[in-house]
């Protein structure tokens, strides 16, 4: 399990290669192209504010637990995905939240260096720290990309990779890929104040929530490898940057 969590790692690393290339043609002017401002938010479901209430999975087999855990999780119309995971050598943790399937906000660290990712629909807008630009490209992407948000879309090369981060479909699918067969752990646990079950996987366990909609709460791979899924229909926002922060880099890769 703790290989399918590292898929953050795969495809931030995918990205760069192509991100560490695009110097702006025109010296870093930044583009005052669409910076879809779309703001969104919503309300906590009734369920979520309501006395849970016994959801009865602990009767069905592993694989239809999993299955229910993650259809109620992708209908979830909000949530947030956060943990860390160590993975050769790198320790990586993210955050992120989303709004809908396509519409994410969050950031990843990777070894002290700070990635931070929106993304709205087809259009996707990476930053980096002053630490992950050095580390990348050197001083002079630094000095070009300080404070500086690239856009592209979804069809660029590189940030179709990166957007597959804010898409919560696609990135729930990774981190339970080939998660092997199944077995249900004796006992129950509470997992962020939520009554659970767990599912022994190959290399950790999967915790899905017994009380009210069963979501997937944790994928568990030892001290190395957590990843915890929370804030369920809690209101989220998400905003495009200033136009004056954004370099729109879809003409030039």
């Amino acid at each position: 399990m703790r290989r399918h969590m590292g898929v953050v790692s795969a495809l931030l690393t995918g990205a760069v290669l192509v991100l560490t290339g695009c110097e702006p043609a025109d010296g870093g002017r930044t583009s005052g192209g669409e910076a879809e401002a779309s703001t969104t938010s919503v309300s906590p479901s009734p369920s979520a504010t309501a006395t849970a209430t016994a959801n009865g999975v602990e009767r069905l087999r592993p694989a239809q637990i999993l299955a229910r855990a993650r259809a109620a999780t992708l209908a979830a119309r909000s949530l947030r995905v956060h943990g860390r995971v160590k993975q050769d050598g790198e320790k990586i943790s993210l955050d992120l939240r989303f709004d809908g399937r396509t519409r994410a906000t969050g950031e990843v660290t990777m070894n002290g260096q700070r990635a931070s990712i929106i993304r709205t629909g087809s259009v996707v807008y990476f930053k980096g720290d002053d630490a992950f630009w050095k580390a990348v490209a050197g001083k002079g992407a630094v000095q070009l990309l300080a404070g500086k948000w690239l856009k592209a879309t979804t069809k660029v090369e590189g940030f179709g990779e990166l957007a597959e981060i804010g898409d919560r479909k696609k990135l729930l699918a990774e981190m339970l890929k080939d998660v092997g067969a199944l077995t249900k752990a004796d006992g129950t646990s509470r997992i962020g104040g939520r009554a659970a079950l767990a599912l022994r996987g190959s290399g950790g366990r999967i915790y899905v929530a017994t009380e009210g909609e069963p979501y997937l709460l944790r994928l568990d791979g030892g001290a190395d490898a957590r990843v915890d899924l929370s804030a369920f229909d809690e209101p989220v926002t998400v905003k495009a940057p200033p136009k004056d922060q954004v370099v729109d880099i879809s003409g030039l890769v």
